[in-house]
């Protein structure tokens, strides 16, 4: 199944809000030192930089990050 693609301008209108998380209290040993969007996934990335690289890829770019 293909989705049906986007209207031409869509994506320069649209803005992504990706919601970084609280206080991360369920990944706490991971937590203890840093936000929860800035802990290391796989060595090379943080939990943020997925949903950011998905928004990137589809041609979003006005990005926002709400964090507590």
């Amino acid at each position: 199944m293909q989705t049906p693609a986007l209207p031409p301008g869509t994506t320069q209108r649209t803005l992504a809000i990706i919601m970084g998380g609280g206080a991360g209290t369920r990944l706490f040993p991971l937590t203890k030192d840093r936000a929860k969007p800035a802990v290391p996934l796989g060595g090379k990335y943080r939990l943020v930089d997925i949903p950011i690289s998905n928004c990137l890829n589809s041609g979003l770019r006005s990005i926002y990050l709400l964090t507590q």
